[in-house]
């Protein structure tokens, strides 16, 4: 019996899930409606997985290219690359650390490459590790100005380009998207397979990273989007103008009606 309690706690959930969709779906008001959402639903995700299959493998293919290019250049010896090549190297790598890239001033010459220009504080040590790191820097000569805040600095203006830290938070790259996807569903298929406790939570740790790997949220955004959803909107009354007396000007016999709502009301028309 204690071996037999994990499995009946699991086919327990599991009835009682699919009797809450079984209830969602056939609903007699609402479930032809939303049967015909699912299926727009369907339709539309199968175009979107077709197109981040292709996304995905092209992305793929640029990083096993990027790998390639990596290991040949590490097996041989290449000439550096020229000043203006080195340039635009940085600034390809500097645009993903900074949230603004065009205040920063690049030069370059015979590998000694020179920053300089307004910068928030808090990106300064990160900018500089990661330009070390840039094939073909030999120096760097730091004349950046450090800044603790925008204000008054017209350079820092502006809404800010989204960082890498920011950006890996909320957006991942297609390969890691795919490999989140792929990975979720067989960890999914394999606490279904194991059919306990444990396999449920095996289940739902693979299901939500196959939705991460689909929708390319974070999960924190995901629950947010969720809990508003569920949550109904409420729509005040428009109190009516009254005289002297207290009585409605323009009074109606009965209740209030769609015209004491205004965002319902404009809906209706």
């Amino acid at each position: 019996m204690r071996r037999e309690d994990p499995r009946v706690w699991t086919k327990v959930v599991t009835s009682l899930a699919l009797g809450a969709l079984a209830m969602y779906v056939f609903d007699p008001d609402k479930g032809k409606r939303r049967r015909a959402i699912g299926r727009d639903k369907a339709r539309s995700l199968l175009l979107d997985t077709r197109d981040a299959v292709g996304v995905t493998r092209r992305d793929l293919a640029h990083r096993m290219q990027g790998l390639r290019a990596r290991a040949r250049r590490l097996l041989t010896q290449q000439p550096a690359p020229d000043d203006l090549q080195l340039i635009e190297r940085v600034r390809a790598r500097m645009g993903r650390l900074v949230s603004h890239p065009h205040a920063i001033q690049v030069g370059a010459r015979a590998g000694r490459v020179t920053l300089s220009g307004p910068i928030l504080t808090r990106e300064v040590g990160p900018l500089l590790t990661s330009m070390r790191n840039v094939w073909g820097v030999s120096e760097i000569e730091d004349r950046l100005v450090a800044y603790e805040h925008p204000e008054n600095i017209p350079s820092l203006q502006g809404e800010p380009r989204a960082t890498s830290g920011s950006a890996a938070e909320e957006h991942w790259p297609p390969a890691l998207r795919g490999a989140a996807l792929v990975g979720g569903t067989l960890l999914a298929l394999r606490g279904v397979h194991r059919g306990s406790l444990p396999g449920l939570l095996l289940t739902l740790t693979g299901l939500g990273f196959a939705l991460r790997g689909v929708a390319d949220r974070s999960w924190n955004t995901l629950v947010q989007r969720a809990l508003a959803t569920s949550s109904p909107t409420r729509y005040p009354l428009v109190p009516r103008a009254t005289d002297d007396s207290g009585t409605q000007v323009g009074g109606r016999k009965g209740g209030p009606s769609i015209y004491d709502f205004p965002s319902v009301g404009s809906a209706l028309h």
